[in-house]
């Protein structure tokens, strides 16, 4: 049996937790449809008539999410780093894109952005079963979330060329490289996810940069393609080793 090429996290606590014989365990990976989420699709003109359809202002940057809206997802320490966001870039809006879940223990009501006093700068879509759409309307994507798997949504937002702030967790950290393809906060500090956020609207050519970096690394880890190719290796191999 060969050895795994790479050991994730998630990997490791299963063999940890001896949830899986560490001889058995392999990471295949996580893909995404490039196709789909390239930025290339879009031209400028269907960015600002995209942008226009859902009311926002062409001129004003914008944060976008796109999670379930509950309490886990990292919604609460979101809302308090865009107020001091605010202070610095007022004209800044947060796009935030995910479906309701009030049967959850950690539901969000949309009325909770009163308490913040940010309601004037947000956007709640919902939803959406056109995201690929909704990534090129952003100028910086986020998920401090508290846990997560790969999550697949920073995938999606660095393969459309978009700096990422994400927490530095399991899942997260597989998905962004430090510094390279997004910057990587502790979760439940609205602080440090503030200072982040304000740097890359600061730095925009930064952001550019750190965008395109994301795209790259899509490209040679996430590829849905390499992953498909992967896993029909794996199951010819398991095939050949049964039938000996």
């Amino acid at each position: 049996m060969p050895k795994p090429t790479k050991i994730t996290e998630v990997s490791k606590t299963a063999i940890k937790e001896k949830i899986c014989n560490p001889n058995l365990i392999k990471y295949l990976g996580d893909g995404i449809n490039l196709s789909r989420f390239n930025l290339e699709r879009f031209f400028q003109e269907f960015i600002e008539n995209k942008k226009r359809d859902l009311g926002i202002n062409s001129q004003k940057k914008v944060i976008g999410i796109v999670a379930r809206l509950v309490k886990e997802k990292g919604y609460l320490e979101l809302f308090e780093a865009f107020k001091k966001v605010l202070e610095k870039f007022p004209e800044t809006l947060l796009l935030i894109i995910g479906p309701l879940e009030p049967e959850k223990r950690d539901a969000i009501n949309p009325d909770i952005f009163k308490k913040y006093g940010i309601e004037k700068n947000i956007i709640f879509l919902g939803e959406r079963t056109d995201v690929e759409e909704l990534y090129p309307l952003m100028d910086i994507f986020v998920l401090p979330s508290h846990r997560e798997g790969t999550g697949l949504v920073i995938l999606e937002a660095s393969a459309t060329e978009k700096p990422v702030v994400a927490s530095n967790i399991r899942g997260c950290r597989e998905a962004v490289d430090d510094g390279k393809t997004g910057i990587l906060v502790p979760p439940k500090d609205p602080e440090k996810l503030a200072e982040a956020i304000i740097y890359l609207l600061s730095n925009p050519e930064k952001a550019k940069a750190i965008g395109k970096e994301g795209r790259k690394k899509i490209q040679r880890e996430f590829d849905e393609n390499i992953v498909f190719d992967r896993i029909k290796k794996e199951y010819q191999r398991l095939i050949k080793e049964k039938l000996r």
